[in-house]
């Protein structure tokens, strides 16, 4: 679950000690942006974790101006499946995508790709819930919702 608290704490231990409410408020601005291409997907049915912590078999969401804030690139973010040295795309959220796939022929749903390259301690959202065929937590998103929202 990512909250305020879980923010503040990760904008702290990051190096931003007297900078941390703009930190914090970039962060927010972001998460919130990635939300917009991942409907049904809430705070609740994700963390925010170093890229170290997921394991195979995990499903995560990579921006990389996670950090960065609201407003920096154009790439939109990917919800991956981690496969080992593969991974397998699951969604792709808002973004124009311009510099890395303007045709959107390189990045399609479903795909399975080369690891990306993202740095242990970089930040992803870890997402946890487990949906079935009757419901659960992000059932919209993994069963009804359209899983490719490049503008």
């Amino acid at each position: 679950m990512v909250n305020d608290d879980i923010l503040i704490k990760t904008a702290r231990n990051r190096g931003f000690k007297r900078t941390w409410p703009e930190q914090v408020n970039r962060m927010k601005s972001r998460i919130l942006w990635v939300k917009l291409g991942f409907p049904g997907i809430g705070n609740d049915h994700f963390d925010l974790v170093p890229f170290s912590s997921i394991k195979p078999g995990n499903l995560f969401i990579y921006d990389k101006d996670l950090e960065r804030g609201f407003g920096f690139g154009d790439e939109a973010p990917v919800m991956y499946r981690h496969l080992g040295d593969k991974v397998k795309v699951e969604g792709i959220g808002k973004g124009a995508d311009s510099r890395r796939d303007p045709s959107r022929t390189k990045i399609r749903w479903k795909d399975i790709l080369d690891m990306p390259e993202i740095g242990d301690n970089e930040l992803v959202l870890r997402v946890n819930p487990n949906p079935t065929l009757n419901g659960g937590s992000a059932y919209y998103y993994f069963y009804k919702s359209y899983r490719d929202l490049r503008d």
